[in-house]
């Protein structure tokens, strides 16, 4: 998977090498090359903002969550670490947008269809939904469409 040129992969080790690459296996990158124009197309049509800083980090965390395993370990332990590696940004900032990024979605984006792509993955009614159970939801929802 290419980002701005640049490769970017993830692995399941949770180590960066300094230069938002977290991987050697770029066979499994290449069969997930179609992810990217699927999630900024989905992403576009939940509401979040491309214009925004945001969008193209919510971007690279998903695709980042896309490669397979459970989200939630590696969460801040892998992705954060190699979004803000591609993007020289810290990992609490990377974090921050995602959370803003979604936070804007839920209050001006299109809420019927992320409340339909979230299902079981939350508790609508408590606000809205935690960076971790969209990823699962986005990559549940692409799972599907694939």
């Amino acid at each position: 998977m290419t980002f701005d040129d640049d490769a970017f992969i993830i692995d399941g080790q949770g180590s960066s090498d300094g230069q938002g690459k977290c991987a050697s296996d770029r066979a499994a990158d290449n069969a997930a090359d179609g992810s990217a124009p699927r999630v900024r197309a989905l992403l576009l049509d939940l509401g979040v903002k491309r214009g925004s800083g945001s969008f193209g980090i919510l971007e690279d965390t998903v695709l980042c969550a896309l490669k397979g395993g459970e989200v939630y370990g590696r969460l801040t332990k892998e992705i954060y670490p190699a979004v803000a590696v591609k993007r020289r940004r810290s990992e609490a900032s990377v974090e921050k947008a995602c959370r803003d990024s979604l936070k804007r979605c839920w209050q001006h984006g299109n809420r019927e269809m992320l409340v339909d792509i979230l299902g079981g993955h939350s508790r609508i009614l408590r606000g809205s939904p935690t960076v971790c159970e969209f990823l699962y939801a986005v990559r549940d929802r692409l799972d599907e469409a694939s």
